[in-house]
């Protein structure tokens, strides 16, 4: 195996990532506790709304799976505050 290859398939846990606290704070749990390699995406969800979050990418985003609003890492924060 190279060290390409070991380096992806680091496991990293979800209470790691960038857009956590925003989503714990937002009242969504995750549902993904960890995520393998450089690219790897996470699912939060509130009652019976549900959020993917992907990183690794060269601009980490968000998709809306109930709405199908989508963004940046930048525009997530703002797009919780209009979910109850």
């Amino acid at each position: 195996m190279t060290n390409f290859d070991e380096a992806n398939q680091v496991v990293h846990p979800v209470e790691t990532q960038w857009h956590y606290d925003t989503m714990i704070n937002a009242g969504f749990r995750a549902v993904d506790r960890e995520g393998v390699g450089f690219v790897r995406s996470y699912r939060y969800t509130k009652g019976n709304h549900c959020i993917t979050v992907s990183t690794g990418f060269s601009s980490d985003h968000w998709y809306d799976d109930t709405t199908g609003a989508r963004g940046y890492w930048g525009s997530l924060a703002t797009h919780l505050l209009g979910i109850e």
